[in-house]
């Protein structure tokens, strides 16, 4: 049979079911399960699958059409041109999460920034893209969740990432030093709202990952609080947010001796991330 078959069969299925993905997803699949190339695909090879090939290939398109995402099938997911595992204890990282690690990268290279904390480590994917692509830089990642701990540490490890710490507790209220600049990507979904987000998100990221409060600002007010005394004087504060909290969390801050810098929106346009320094206390 030839790849290109197998390749229609399998996005004739999502297709059917309305999976917008279809053509992304039956490549990733087949090449995953397989072992192919993208240039297998553009010669259109010969492919014989064995019956484990074939339950396998099966019963990973029953999982995406009941909704789970195939970096939840596969355990893994690609962020920042590096590889991270996942499990049901740590949020999967978004492509919109680039955006926070290429404005802390920018700031870092402008201002010489060395000390790096991020609040809310998760799978240890943004403070490992930061490491990875700054010199001289250390870093202390900070989770409430156990399990998340033992993930980033795992994922750091695996991709050669140095000069970090991880730290469990809740958010910064067990540190005593100060950073040059706070990274986080709490969570921002009002409770209320959880029940209507996407089946692939409700279903497969952990709560705690998603639950901001009644208003979805719980943890930015906590951020924002910490941040006052964690933060060297010339030091910067990155948050991402959801597409209409940027006032919000702007005031949150504001009211904290906080003052925003930036405003970067995502690639549809949303605002993203808020940058934020300490402002000057006047004498």
């Amino acid at each position: 049979m030839l790849l290109s078959e197998i390749h229609k069969s399998t996005k004739e299925k999502f297709d059917a079911f309305n999976i917008q993905t279809s053509e992304i997803d039956s490549r990733a699949i087949i090449k995953k399960i397989l072992d192919l190339s993208d240039k297998d695909f553009i010669i259109d090879v010969k492919i014989s699958l064995s019956n484990k090939e074939s339950e396998y290939l099966s019963k990973v398109v029953s999982q995406r059409l009941s909704g789970k995402p195939l970096s939840r099938i596969f355990g893994s997911k690609e962020f920042f041109s590096m590889k991270f595992d996942i499990n049901e204890f740590v949020l999967d990282p978004r492509p919109e999460s680039e955006i926070l690690v290429e404005k802390a990268l920018d700031l870092i290279q402008k201002n010489n920034l060395k000390s790096i904390l991020e609040l809310g480590v998760g799978s240890g994917c943004i403070i490992a893209a930061i490491l990875n692509n700054s010199i001289g830089t250390k870093a202390v990642g900070i989770d409430i969740s156990e399990q998340a701990i033992m993930t980033a540490k795992s994922n750091l490890i695996k991709n050669e990432i140095k000069n970090f710490d991880l730290v469990l507790g809740d958010w910064g209220s067990c540190l005593d030093m100060t950073f040059d600049i706070i990274v986080s990507n709490p969570p921002y979904i009002k409770s209320n709202d959880i029940k209507y987000l996407a089946k692939n998100v409700k279903d497969h990221d952990p709560l705690i990952s998603l639950d901001g409060g009644n208003d979805g600002l719980d943890c930015y007010r906590v951020i924002a609080n910490q941040s006052a005394s964690l933060i060297k004087d010339k030091g910067y504060t990155l948050v991402e947010i959801g597409h209409d909290q940027a006032e919000g969390v702007e005031k949150i801050f504001e009211n904290n001796n906080f003052l925003l810098t930036n405003k970067v929106k995502d690639y549809s346009k949303l605002d993203r991330v808020l940058i934020f320094v300490k402002k000057k206390i006047k004498k």
